[in-house]
Protein backbone atom coordinates (compact mmCIF):
# COMPACT_ATOMS: atom_id res chain seq x y z
CA UNK A 1 0.00 0.00 0.00
CA UNK A 2 2.78 2.30 0.91
CA UNK A 3 4.60 1.84 -2.29
CA UNK A 4 1.16 2.45 -3.85
CA UNK A 5 0.93 5.36 -2.22
CA UNK A 6 4.45 6.50 -3.07
CA UNK A 7 4.37 5.66 -7.17
CA UNK A 8 1.30 8.17 -7.25
CA UNK A 9 2.76 10.88 -5.29
CA UNK A 10 6.18 10.11 -7.62
CA UNK A 11 3.57 10.30 -10.77
CA UNK A 12 2.14 13.47 -10.13
CA UNK A 13 5.06 15.59 -8.75
CA UNK A 14 7.06 14.00 -11.20
CA UNK A 15 5.26 14.44 -14.79
CA UNK A 16 2.89 16.82 -16.10
CA UNK A 17 0.84 15.38 -18.89
CA UNK A 18 0.64 17.52 -21.54
CA UNK A 19 -1.95 15.76 -23.15
CA UNK A 20 -3.69 19.18 -20.94
CA UNK A 21 -2.53 20.71 -23.94
CA UNK A 22 -3.86 18.66 -26.79
CA UNK A 23 -0.68 16.07 -26.73
CA UNK A 24 0.14 12.75 -26.06
CA UNK A 25 3.44 13.49 -24.60
CA UNK A 26 4.68 13.67 -20.96
CA UNK A 27 7.65 16.26 -20.43
CA UNK A 28 9.58 15.71 -16.75
CA UNK A 29 9.82 18.66 -14.89
CA UNK A 30 10.85 16.88 -11.32
CA UNK A 31 11.95 14.10 -10.20
CA UNK A 32 12.57 12.21 -6.81
CA UNK A 33 15.78 12.19 -6.01
CA UNK A 34 15.76 10.33 -2.24
CA UNK A 35 12.88 8.47 0.11
CA UNK A 36 13.42 9.22 3.57
CA UNK A 37 10.86 7.51 5.87
CA UNK A 38 7.58 8.42 4.22
CA UNK A 39 9.24 11.78 2.71
CA UNK A 40 10.55 12.79 -0.04
CA UNK A 41 13.40 15.10 -1.02
CA UNK A 42 12.63 16.46 -5.29
CA UNK A 43 15.33 17.95 -7.33
CA UNK A 44 13.57 20.86 -7.67
CA UNK A 45 14.29 20.99 -3.49
CA UNK A 46 18.11 20.97 -4.02
CA UNK A 47 17.81 23.61 -6.88
CA UNK A 48 16.14 25.76 -4.63
CA UNK A 49 18.61 25.15 -2.14
CA UNK A 50 21.42 25.62 -4.56
CA UNK A 51 20.23 28.85 -5.88
CA UNK A 52 19.48 30.27 -2.16
CA UNK A 53 23.17 29.67 -1.20
CA UNK A 54 24.53 31.28 -4.79
CA UNK A 55 21.94 34.48 -4.31
CA UNK A 56 22.52 34.94 -0.99
CA UNK A 57 26.76 34.80 -1.39
CA UNK A 58 26.38 37.13 -4.46
CA UNK A 59 24.18 39.53 -2.13
CA UNK A 60 27.24 40.08 0.18
CA UNK A 61 30.14 40.11 -2.70
CA UNK A 62 30.85 36.47 -2.80
CA UNK A 63 30.56 33.66 -5.34
CA UNK A 64 30.73 30.06 -4.95
CA UNK A 65 31.07 27.28 -7.31
CA UNK A 66 28.05 24.97 -7.54
CA UNK A 67 29.57 21.67 -8.17
CA UNK A 68 29.01 18.00 -6.87
CA UNK A 69 30.57 18.08 -3.90
CA UNK A 70 28.32 21.30 -3.20
CA UNK A 71 25.46 19.64 -4.12
CA UNK A 72 25.91 16.11 -2.20
CA UNK A 73 26.38 18.79 0.78
CA UNK A 74 22.93 20.53 0.15
CA UNK A 75 21.08 17.13 -0.51
CA UNK A 76 22.83 15.36 2.85
CA UNK A 77 21.33 18.47 4.74
CA UNK A 78 17.96 18.35 2.92
CA UNK A 79 17.95 14.71 4.04
CA UNK A 80 18.77 15.13 7.19
CA UNK A 81 16.29 18.22 7.76
CA UNK A 82 13.34 15.71 6.62
CA UNK A 83 14.26 13.02 9.10
CA UNK A 84 13.72 15.57 11.65
CA UNK A 85 10.30 16.31 10.06
CA UNK A 86 9.69 12.61 10.06
CA UNK A 87 10.31 12.18 14.00
CA UNK A 88 8.38 14.97 14.66
CA UNK A 89 5.17 13.31 12.17
CA UNK A 90 5.65 10.41 14.54
CA UNK A 91 5.73 12.19 17.73
CA UNK A 92 2.40 14.12 16.57
CA UNK A 93 4.11 17.30 16.47
CA UNK A 94 2.26 20.14 14.65
CA UNK A 95 2.37 24.38 13.94
CA UNK A 96 -0.68 25.20 13.78
CA UNK A 97 -1.20 28.68 11.91
CA UNK A 98 -1.41 30.96 14.41
CA UNK A 99 2.11 30.11 15.34
CA UNK A 100 3.14 30.93 11.54
CA UNK A 101 1.83 33.86 11.72
CA UNK A 102 3.23 35.07 14.84
CA UNK A 103 6.59 34.36 13.33
CA UNK A 104 5.87 36.08 9.74
CA UNK A 105 4.82 38.98 11.65
CA UNK A 106 7.66 38.94 13.60
CA UNK A 107 10.02 38.36 10.44
CA UNK A 108 8.16 41.39 8.90
CA UNK A 109 8.64 43.23 11.70
CA UNK A 110 12.11 42.85 11.55
CA UNK A 111 12.37 44.10 8.31
CA UNK A 112 10.25 47.57 9.28
CA UNK A 113 7.04 46.38 7.05
CA UNK A 114 3.75 44.66 7.42
CA UNK A 115 2.40 41.26 6.58
CA UNK A 116 1.29 42.85 3.47
CA UNK A 117 5.06 44.57 2.55
CA UNK A 118 6.72 41.32 3.78
CA UNK A 119 4.35 38.85 1.14
CA UNK A 120 5.01 41.94 -1.37
CA UNK A 121 8.94 41.71 -0.72
CA UNK A 122 9.16 37.88 -1.33
CA UNK A 123 6.93 38.31 -4.15
CA UNK A 124 9.19 40.58 -5.73
CA UNK A 125 11.51 38.22 -5.71
CA UNK A 126 9.89 35.55 -7.90
CA UNK A 127 9.05 33.67 -4.84
CA UNK A 128 5.74 31.97 -3.65
CA UNK A 129 4.84 33.64 -0.63
CA UNK A 130 2.64 30.55 -0.20
CA UNK A 131 6.28 28.83 -0.19
CA UNK A 132 7.74 30.73 2.27
CA UNK A 133 5.00 30.43 4.78
CA UNK A 134 5.28 26.33 4.16
CA UNK A 135 8.69 26.79 4.38
CA UNK A 136 8.44 28.83 8.23
CA UNK A 137 6.36 26.17 8.82
CA UNK A 138 8.94 23.48 8.44
CA UNK A 139 11.84 25.80 9.85
CA UNK A 140 9.47 26.05 13.27
CA UNK A 141 8.26 22.19 13.52
CA UNK A 142 12.63 21.05 12.93
CA UNK A 143 13.24 23.39 15.88
CA UNK A 144 10.19 22.25 17.59
CA UNK A 145 11.42 18.64 17.82
CA UNK A 146 15.02 19.36 18.00
CA UNK A 147 13.93 21.36 21.77
CA UNK A 148 11.38 18.31 22.69
CA UNK A 149 14.08 15.64 21.97
CA UNK A 150 17.50 17.32 22.63
CA UNK A 151 16.35 19.66 25.61
CA UNK A 152 14.52 16.44 27.50
CA UNK A 153 17.81 14.83 27.37
CA UNK A 154 19.36 17.54 29.49
CA UNK A 155 19.79 17.98 33.21
CA UNK A 156 21.27 20.58 35.45
CA UNK A 157 20.94 19.98 38.85
CA UNK A 158 20.90 22.91 41.83
CA UNK A 159 24.11 21.91 43.09
CA UNK A 160 25.85 22.23 39.36
CA UNK A 161 23.67 25.68 38.94
CA UNK A 162 25.78 26.78 42.32
CA UNK A 163 29.01 26.03 41.37
CA UNK A 164 28.91 27.26 38.37
CA UNK A 165 27.57 30.68 39.37
CA UNK A 166 30.89 31.06 41.56
CA UNK A 167 33.23 30.61 38.24
CA UNK A 168 33.74 33.07 36.14
CA UNK A 169 30.99 32.02 33.78
CA UNK A 170 28.52 32.25 36.59
CA UNK A 171 29.85 35.78 36.56
CA UNK A 172 29.20 36.04 33.08
CA UNK A 173 25.75 35.17 33.58
CA UNK A 174 24.99 38.11 36.29
CA UNK A 175 26.29 40.39 33.57
CA UNK A 176 24.02 42.85 31.61
CA UNK A 177 22.54 41.18 28.48
CA UNK A 178 21.57 43.77 25.45
CA UNK A 179 19.27 43.23 22.68
CA UNK A 180 21.32 44.42 19.64
CA UNK A 181 21.10 44.45 15.55
CA UNK A 182 24.26 45.82 13.81
CA UNK A 183 25.25 46.91 10.09
CA UNK A 184 28.18 45.21 9.22
CA UNK A 185 29.85 47.38 5.71
CA UNK A 186 32.52 44.87 5.16
CA UNK A 187 36.47 45.06 4.08
CA UNK A 188 38.33 42.40 2.51
CA UNK A 189 41.58 40.77 3.61
CA UNK A 190 44.13 43.35 3.88
CA UNK A 191 42.35 46.30 2.62
CA UNK A 192 44.00 49.59 0.93
CA UNK A 193 43.66 52.63 2.94
CA UNK A 194 41.42 53.69 0.26
CA UNK A 195 38.90 50.89 0.50
CA UNK A 196 38.90 51.45 4.61
CA UNK A 197 38.58 54.97 3.88
CA UNK A 198 35.62 54.33 1.59
CA UNK A 199 34.34 52.17 3.97
CA UNK A 200 33.91 54.56 7.15
CA UNK A 201 32.50 57.21 5.12
CA UNK A 202 29.24 54.93 3.69
CA UNK A 203 29.30 53.70 7.36
CA UNK A 204 28.91 57.46 8.46
CA UNK A 205 26.45 57.91 5.39
CA UNK A 206 23.86 55.28 6.98
CA UNK A 207 24.77 55.89 10.66
CA UNK A 208 23.54 60.01 9.54
CA UNK A 209 20.55 58.31 7.98
CA UNK A 210 19.26 56.30 10.80
CA UNK A 211 19.84 59.12 12.98
CA UNK A 212 17.33 61.32 10.58
CA UNK A 213 15.13 58.47 11.21
CA UNK A 214 15.86 55.73 8.38
CA UNK A 215 14.24 52.26 9.49
CA UNK A 216 17.20 50.13 10.77
CA UNK A 217 15.68 47.34 9.92
CA UNK A 218 15.40 48.47 6.02
CA UNK A 219 18.68 49.43 6.25
CA UNK A 220 19.99 46.25 7.22
CA UNK A 221 18.29 44.80 5.00
CA UNK A 222 19.45 46.94 1.93
CA UNK A 223 23.17 47.64 2.78
CA UNK A 224 24.69 45.37 5.97
CA UNK A 225 27.39 42.48 4.65
CA UNK A 226 26.62 40.76 7.42
CA UNK A 227 25.00 37.02 7.94
CA UNK A 228 21.70 38.37 9.70
CA UNK A 229 21.42 41.12 7.46
CA UNK A 230 18.15 39.48 5.54
CA UNK A 231 16.92 39.13 9.66
CA UNK A 232 17.15 43.53 9.54
CA UNK A 233 20.07 42.62 11.16
CA UNK A 234 18.59 41.35 14.87
CA UNK A 235 21.34 39.23 16.56
CA UNK A 236 18.74 39.16 19.89
CA UNK A 237 19.57 39.09 23.07
CA UNK A 238 23.81 39.09 24.14
CA UNK A 239 25.76 38.91 27.14
CA UNK A 240 27.95 41.77 27.53
CA UNK A 241 31.02 39.91 28.86
CA UNK A 242 30.60 37.21 26.27
CA UNK A 243 30.90 40.28 23.50
CA UNK A 244 34.29 41.20 21.51
CA UNK A 245 36.05 43.44 23.83
CA UNK A 246 35.98 46.41 21.26
CA UNK A 247 32.13 45.78 21.37
CA UNK A 248 31.51 45.37 24.94
CA UNK A 249 34.00 48.82 26.08
CA UNK A 250 31.54 50.77 23.61
CA UNK A 251 28.07 48.93 24.54
CA UNK A 252 29.11 49.11 28.39
CA UNK A 253 26.95 52.11 29.49
CA UNK A 254 24.69 52.24 26.09
CA UNK A 255 21.09 52.39 27.48
CA UNK A 256 17.51 51.54 25.41
CA UNK A 257 17.21 52.67 22.01
CA UNK A 258 20.98 54.05 21.04
CA UNK A 259 23.03 54.13 18.12
CA UNK A 260 26.85 52.82 18.34
CA UNK A 261 29.25 53.23 15.94
CA UNK A 262 30.56 53.08 13.84
CA UNK A 263 33.26 50.79 15.21
CA UNK A 264 36.02 49.17 13.63
CA UNK A 265 37.07 45.71 13.58
CA UNK A 266 39.04 43.28 11.47
CA UNK A 267 35.57 43.08 9.27
CA UNK A 268 34.42 46.17 8.83
CA UNK A 269 32.61 48.91 10.33
CA UNK A 270 29.50 48.23 12.62
CA UNK A 271 26.61 50.40 13.65
CA UNK A 272 25.14 48.59 16.84
CA UNK A 273 21.62 49.57 17.89
CA UNK A 274 20.78 48.64 21.23
CA UNK A 275 17.31 48.28 21.14
CA UNK A 276 17.20 47.17 24.97
CA UNK A 277 18.40 46.11 27.73
CA UNK A 278 18.21 44.07 31.51
CA UNK A 279 20.17 42.39 34.01
CA UNK A 280 21.91 45.65 35.79
CA UNK A 281 20.51 45.94 38.86
CA UNK A 282 17.67 45.04 40.71
CA UNK A 283 14.43 43.95 38.26
CA UNK A 284 11.60 44.68 39.84
CA UNK A 285 7.97 43.11 37.44
CA UNK A 286 4.35 43.32 37.96
CA UNK A 287 2.81 39.77 38.31
CA UNK A 288 -0.72 38.86 38.34
CA UNK A 289 -3.09 36.81 40.12
CA UNK A 290 -4.99 35.56 37.20
CA UNK A 291 -7.40 33.04 36.05
CA UNK A 292 -9.09 31.57 32.91
CA UNK A 293 -11.36 29.30 30.89
CA UNK A 294 -9.98 27.81 27.81
CA UNK A 295 -12.40 26.90 24.99
CA UNK A 296 -9.95 24.94 22.29
CA UNK A 297 -10.92 24.20 18.68
CA UNK A 298 -10.01 20.75 17.32
CA UNK A 299 -10.50 18.48 15.00
CA UNK A 300 -13.99 17.80 15.87
CA UNK A 301 -14.93 21.76 17.09
CA UNK A 302 -14.40 24.13 14.75
CA UNK A 303 -12.48 27.78 15.50
CA UNK A 304 -16.10 29.08 15.45
CA UNK A 305 -17.61 27.07 17.44
CA UNK A 306 -14.82 26.88 19.88
CA UNK A 307 -15.80 30.98 19.89
CA UNK A 308 -18.93 30.75 19.94
CA UNK A 309 -18.85 28.21 23.47
CA UNK A 310 -16.55 30.56 24.89
CA UNK A 311 -19.30 33.48 24.08
CA UNK A 312 -21.97 31.22 25.82
CA UNK A 313 -19.72 30.89 28.83
CA UNK A 314 -19.03 34.27 29.14
CA UNK A 315 -23.08 34.78 29.09
CA UNK A 316 -23.18 32.59 32.20
CA UNK A 317 -20.37 34.25 34.12
CA UNK A 318 -21.87 38.01 32.91
CA UNK A 319 -25.51 36.29 34.74
CA UNK A 320 -23.90 35.14 37.56
CA UNK A 321 -22.70 31.74 37.09
CA UNK A 322 -19.29 30.89 39.71
CA UNK A 323 -16.26 31.33 37.61
CA UNK A 324 -14.40 28.58 39.70
CA UNK A 325 -17.31 25.98 38.58
CA UNK A 326 -17.62 26.84 34.86
CA UNK A 327 -14.25 26.48 35.01
CA UNK A 328 -13.89 22.84 36.22
CA UNK A 329 -16.71 22.12 33.36
CA UNK A 330 -15.59 23.79 30.06
CA UNK A 331 -11.87 24.67 30.57
CA UNK A 332 -9.24 22.90 28.79
CA UNK A 333 -6.45 23.63 30.00
CA UNK A 334 -6.02 20.23 33.34
CA UNK A 335 -3.57 22.34 35.58
CA UNK A 336 -6.50 25.23 36.34
CA UNK A 337 -9.43 23.89 35.27
CA UNK A 338 -9.04 21.34 38.34
CA UNK A 339 -8.25 24.62 40.33
CA UNK A 340 -11.03 26.78 39.40
CA UNK A 341 -9.38 28.03 36.35
CA UNK A 342 -6.65 29.40 38.30
CA UNK A 343 -3.30 30.10 37.22
CA UNK A 344 -1.65 31.53 40.60
CA UNK A 345 0.90 34.48 40.32
CA UNK A 346 2.54 34.73 36.57
CA UNK A 347 4.58 37.38 35.00
CA UNK A 348 3.68 38.76 31.25
CA UNK A 349 7.16 37.46 30.29
CA UNK A 350 5.66 33.42 31.39
CA UNK A 351 2.60 33.36 28.61
CA UNK A 352 1.82 33.13 25.24
CA UNK A 353 1.58 36.96 23.32
CA UNK A 354 -2.29 36.61 22.63
CA UNK A 355 -3.11 36.02 26.76
CA UNK A 356 -0.60 38.06 28.11
CA UNK A 357 -1.55 41.37 26.00
CA UNK A 358 -5.04 40.74 27.43
CA UNK A 359 -4.05 40.27 31.18
CA UNK A 360 -1.92 43.01 31.64
CA UNK A 361 -4.50 45.73 30.36
CA UNK A 362 -7.51 44.42 32.31
CA UNK A 363 -9.06 46.29 35.46
CA UNK A 364 -8.91 43.80 38.60
CA UNK A 365 -12.06 41.96 38.94
CA UNK A 366 -13.27 42.57 35.60
CA UNK A 367 -14.13 39.66 32.96
CA UNK A 368 -12.24 39.94 29.77
CA UNK A 369 -13.88 39.38 26.28
CA UNK A 370 -13.08 36.62 24.39
CA UNK A 371 -9.69 36.70 23.22
CA UNK A 372 -7.72 34.31 20.81
CA UNK A 373 -4.50 33.15 21.57
CA UNK A 374 -2.58 30.32 19.13
CA UNK A 375 -3.90 27.40 22.52
CA UNK A 376 -7.62 28.80 21.88
CA UNK A 377 -10.29 30.98 22.92
CA UNK A 378 -9.56 31.98 26.73
CA UNK A 379 -12.06 34.32 29.35
CA UNK A 380 -9.42 35.71 31.66
CA UNK A 381 -10.25 37.85 35.58
CA UNK A 382 -7.16 39.17 37.45
CA UNK A 383 -7.87 39.20 41.05
CA UNK A 384 -4.87 40.69 42.62
CA UNK A 385 -1.56 42.35 40.97
CA UNK A 386 1.70 43.09 42.84
CA UNK A 387 5.80 44.10 42.40
CA UNK A 388 8.07 41.59 43.11
CA UNK A 389 11.96 42.04 42.61
CA UNK A 390 12.97 38.53 40.88
CA UNK A 391 16.90 39.79 40.45
CA UNK A 392 18.04 36.54 41.90
CA UNK A 393 15.86 34.49 40.09
CA UNK A 394 16.55 36.32 36.62
CA UNK A 395 20.65 35.61 37.20
CA UNK A 396 20.04 32.01 37.86
CA UNK A 397 18.00 31.75 35.12
CA UNK A 398 20.52 33.64 33.12
CA UNK A 399 23.16 30.94 34.27
CA UNK A 400 20.88 28.05 33.61
CA UNK A 401 20.61 28.88 30.08
CA UNK A 402 23.98 29.36 29.54
CA UNK A 403 24.93 25.80 30.85
CA UNK A 404 22.02 24.59 28.65
CA UNK A 405 22.77 25.86 25.91
CA UNK A 406 26.59 24.82 26.15
CA UNK A 407 25.11 21.14 26.88
CA UNK A 408 22.52 21.93 23.96
CA UNK A 409 25.06 22.24 20.88
CA UNK A 410 26.79 18.73 22.20
CA UNK A 411 23.78 16.89 22.95
CA UNK A 412 22.14 18.29 19.07
CA UNK A 413 25.44 16.61 17.07
CA UNK A 414 24.25 13.25 18.70
CA UNK A 415 20.73 13.38 18.70
CA UNK A 416 21.16 14.35 14.88
CA UNK A 417 23.74 11.73 14.11
CA UNK A 418 21.10 9.29 15.90
CA UNK A 419 18.25 10.83 13.59
CA UNK A 420 20.09 10.51 10.41
CA UNK A 421 20.97 6.58 11.26
CA UNK A 422 17.62 5.59 12.05
CA UNK A 423 16.00 7.08 8.99
CA UNK A 424 15.48 4.73 5.92
CA UNK A 425 17.10 6.53 3.46
CA UNK A 426 16.96 5.60 -0.67
CA UNK A 427 18.71 7.26 -2.71
CA UNK A 428 17.03 7.70 -6.77
CA UNK A 429 19.25 7.92 -9.61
Amino acid sequence: MNSLKLGIKFAFSALVFSGLLGTAEARVIDKIVAVVDSGIVLSSDVETRLNDLKTQAESRGNAIEINDELRQQVLERLILEQAQVEVAKRRGLQIDDARVNETLLQIAKNRDTDLLGLKNAIESEGKSFTVFREQIRRELLINAIRDREVRSRIRISDSELERFMETTGGQISTAPELLLSQIVVGLPNRPSPEVIQQAEQKAVSIRDALLQGAPFGQMAVRYSDAPEASQGGDLGWRNILELNPVFADALNEAKKNTLIGPIRSPGGFHLIAVRDRRGDQSVVVTEYKARHILIKPDAVRSPEKAEELAQNVRRELEGGADFAELARRFSEDPLSAAKGGDLGWVRADQLVPGFASVMTKLPLNTLSQVSRSRFGFHLIEVLETRESDISEEQMKNRARRILTERKFSQELDSWLRQVRADAFVELKS
